[in-house]
């Protein structure tokens, strides 16, 4: 980042000036538009004076053309006498005299160009200098290397065709060093081609210039994945026309070429310092990293302090999961990631691999642990990579390894439907058995082999493999494991990668890539400020009268509590009760819903308030029950115990 922190170093009172001097044009409406309309058309008249219109604050250059002796065509400028050179004016220096005949190039409308320069051998003091016309001499030809190269390919090769600017024009200056002091002994005005129109100037390179505004405009879009072109349009609409933008499309494009260019060859160390000086700044900025055999960076890792702060809140249940593309190395991208109390998502660290194997792995999650101090998550959710479930239990102690059901209910129709009929509803019934959050293991497996033996497909090979494993990412064996239901797949961790590709690409170098992953890390915390700022200034509007509903309104997230309203509307219209009784000091509530058959016990101290249901909805979302509300009504309670709200206080 050494290159990004020496650009806004420069961001000074040259930037200032030049956006108070934009602001102040755009709000006094003196923006033109409209100028210099016929400014893109060049000089063609012959053997006159040309007037062309032009704006009473630009001067257009007054030409005179005549006809050499040899019969060629000659532009002679008229300009002011102050600014023309004449043989035996003085300077004192050659820089001044350069200076001088820009000037006069200036106002003629043509571009001047410092030429030979030669100096004395024993001093080594400037003894004569020429500048000249930017179209003097002529392009250098060069010898074609003819190569003997078998191509492959049968598409033709595409050159790219340059346009000659030089052309012989002898239009130039001779300054001689004569006692210390510079003397024009040769001015030749005539040149062999038309002058620049003030139109034309501005289009000429030249002419343009790529200020401090224009750069960092360039920058702070890329971090946002838009690119240079993008970024000249946007600046023509910014400054009300292209002639006002004050640079090319390719002079932005050019910005990012250099750009590249300075980070290459030192990509990895750059990237590196940042998070070298990130510490220096930050001192809970968390970083690691590890060369391979030839001091390449294969692995790197980062959490600011803001990633480590809500994982301490909310990182019970990780999911990680890997993505490509996102750089021009191929590293590999892997953010942890979690659900924050707007059940949103919300990234706790990030990784960059070379590969994908086991020692990678291994280190990745080794260093994870380390950055959270040591704190396992409660469960982690991964894809079914061989690598990973070898790395897992290298590293973590307690915490619940389960595999994405995502990832194997999608491979279903492949391996299994293809051999059913056309008709079949195997894959209906199988994921009512797979889906479901409210059995047991023993029921689930007794549904499982009811559907398999319905099909006759005991020894489909695919299944049984699945089958084996199902410890490790069905549902109902999670049942026990405190917020299991938020996260059941890795399509958080799906989510969140394509979330990080809209601000990056294929081709970006280290440092840029972090720059635009820093752009979008705060795009997610933006919108989690603009839910934090609702949810407290705001209040959602209750359907009922119930107090628990008012109550949970204002220590609820607005997010949480519709869920929960949810809760409380079937609660109240769809719940009753089906028997009651009283065991170890406890109240047990049995509780039916509408048509369903099966019913749920609620257990509930009187003396304590603590609730439980058999549906375990609070240990599987951390949001209390339709079952739990029940009984609350009936026991006239209003507000709910707090240890209940999750969400309060984050």
């Amino acid at each position: 980042m050494g290159f990004f922190w020496m650009l806004m170093c420069k961001l000074s009172k040259e930037y200032q000036v030049n956006c108070a001097l934009f602001l102040s044009l755009m709000a006094s409406g003196e923006v033109d538009m409209l100028s210099q309309g016929s400014s893109s058309s060049v000089t063609q008249s012959v053997g006159v004076i040309i007037n062309e219109p032009s704006s009473s604050s630009v001067g257009t250059p007054r030409v005179f053309t005549s006809l050499s002796p040899g019969g060629t065509r000659e532009w002679i400028p008229s300009c002011s006498e102050e600014l023309k050179p004449i043989v035996g004016m003085n300077f004192k220096d050659p820089e001044e005299g350069l200076s001088f005949y820009k000037a006069y190039a200036t106002a003629s409308g043509f571009t001047s160009t410092k030429s030979t320069t030669t100096r004395r051998k024993k001093t080594g003091v400037v003894a004569f200098q020429y500048v000249v016309c930017n179209k003097e001499g002529f392009k250098a030809s060069r010898k074609p290397v003819v190569e003997a190269v078998e191509d492959k390919s049968d598409k033709a090769r595409s050159t790219r065709r340059r346009m000659l600017t030089r052309i012989g024009c002898g239009a130039q200056m001779c300054m001689k060093n004569i006692n210390g002091s510079y003397v024009v002994t040769y001015f030749k005005e005539e040149h062999n081609h038309p002058l620049y129109t003030p139109g034309c100037a501005k289009i000429h390179k030249y002419g343009r210039k790529m200020s401090i505004l224009h750069k960092k405009i360039i920058i702070d879009n890329s971090k946002v994945n838009i690119g240079p072109v993008k970024s000249f349009r946007i600046m023509k609409e910014l400054t009300g026309s292209y002639d006002n933008v004050g640079a090319s499309k390719q002079d932005f494009k050019k910005i990012q070429r250099d750009l590249k260019a300075l980070i290459e060859g030192s990509d990895a160390q750059m990237f590196i310092n940042n998070f070298q000086n990130k510490k220096l700044l930050w001192s809970a900025f968390f970083y690691d990293y590890e060369l391979d055999e030839e001091d390449h960076l294969c692995r790197a890792f980062w959490a600011d302090p803001i990633c480590r702060k809500n994982c301490a809140l909310f990182g019970d249940m990780v999911s990680f999961d890997t993505t490509f593309k996102t750089n021009r190395y191929n590293m590999i991208f892997g953010p942890f990631t979690g659900v924050d109390h707007h059940k949103k998502c919300i990234t706790f660290a990030a990784a960059l691999i070379s590969n994908e194997d086991i020692v990678s792995f291994e280190w990745v999650f080794k260093i994870f642990v380390k950055a959270m101090g040591g704190n396992e998550p409660l469960c982690l959710i991964t894809d079914e990579d061989p690598a990973m479930k070898v790395a897992f239990p290298k590293v973590f102690r307690s915490t619940e390894h389960r595999f994405c059901m995502w990832h194997i209910m999608k491979k279903m129709p492949d391996k299994v439907c293809r051999d059913l009929p056309p008709d079949s509803d195997f894959l209906q019934k199988i994921c009512k058995a797979v889906w479901s959050e409210e059995i047991e293991p023993a029921e689930f497996e007794e549904r499982w082999a009811k559907v398999i033996s319905e099909f006759k497909l005991e020894n489909h090979d695919w299944l049984l493999q699945i089958y084996e494993k199902r410890e490790m990412w069905i549902l109902a064996y999670f049942r026990d494991l405190f917020l299991y239901g938020i996260m059941r797949t890795t399509s958080r961790s799906e989510s969140e990668n394509n979330f990080y590709t809209k601000f990056t690409n294929p081709h970006l170098t280290l440092v840029e890539f972090y720059m635009r992953f820093e752009s979008a890390l705060d795009a997610q915390r933006h919108t989690q400020g603009e839910n934090d700022n609702s949810s407290k200034h705001k209040h959602p509007e209750c359907k009922t009268r119930s107090a628990i509903e008012k109550f949970s309104s204002e220590v609820y997230t607005t997010t949480v509590f519709y869920e929960f309203q949810d809760e409380v509307e079937s609660a109240l219209f769809s719940c009753g009760l089906d028997g009651f009784k009283k065991e170890f000091g406890l109240d047990v509530y049995t509780i039916g819903e509408g048509c369903r058959v099966r019913k749920f016990d609620v257990l509930f101290n009187v003396e304590t308030f603590d609730t439980s249901c058999l549906c375990k909805s609070f240990e599987r979302q951390g949001i209390p029950c339709r079952h739990m509300v029940w009984v609350w009504k009936a026991k006239h309670i209003q507000k709910f115990p707090r240890l209940m709200c999750l969400t309060d206080g984050v």
